[in-house]
């Protein structure tokens, strides 16, 4: 076996942490263009993020659904 040539493990492992990057890397795109976190929560969810590979990205992205589904309304605007 020749050390040069790479494995289909190292081919694997290299797509599974090229994917894990390009979602980290939307998910902090997303976080720092989002008009809702600031300060602790914005430090707190890049941690997240970072340490967390996957399951990071895919919280901020439903807790980023939730807070847009959310809308408040105003009272007695009923028409």
């Amino acid at each position: 076996m020749n050390p040069l040539v790479p494995t289909a493990l190292d081919g694997a492992l290299t797509a599974v942490s090229l994917v894990a990057l390009m979602l980290a890397l939307a998910a902090f795109i997303s976080l720092i263009r989002s008009p809702s976190p600031s300060g602790w929560r914005l430090l707190t969810w890049a941690v997240v993020v970072l340490i967390v590979p996957f399951v990071g990205p895919a919280m901020w992205f439903v807790a980023r659904q939730r807070d847009r589904s959310v809308t408040p309304t105003r009272a007695g605007n009923d028409t």
